[in-house]
């Protein structure tokens, strides 16, 4: 009894050591990006605001959201998504995982 009650306090402290930076975000809806159509109150609808928005000439918008988590005796894992809009809309997007 003693030693299954010390198990359960070893796993529960070891899942409890994890941190976790950025708004996890649904990977399925970047199937519902259009380019040319979808527009960024949408990508916004599907992902929440953007962590970082970066203005370009002519028009043009870098959007990108990020999330990453490291666990305690587990590896570190990430994604970002970067969308880059011409006049409101998306003209290409990228998901990148690690």
């Amino acid at each position: 009894m003693v030693k299954a009650f010390t198990v359960a306090v070893l796993i529960l402290a070891l899942t409890a050591c994890s941190s976790s930076s950025g708004r996890n975000f649904d990977t399925a809806s970047i199937q519902k990006i259009r380019a040319g159509t979808t527009t960024r109150a949408e990508l916004i609808e599907m992902f929440g605001p953007p962590d970082t928005e970066t203005p370009y000439p002519n028009g043009q918008q870098l959007l990108m959201w990020n999330y990453s988590e490291a666990r305690t005796l587990d590896t570190t894992a990430g994604k970002t998504l970067t969308v880059q809009t011409k006049n409101g809309r998306v003209f290409n997007y990228t998901l990148s995982k690690s």
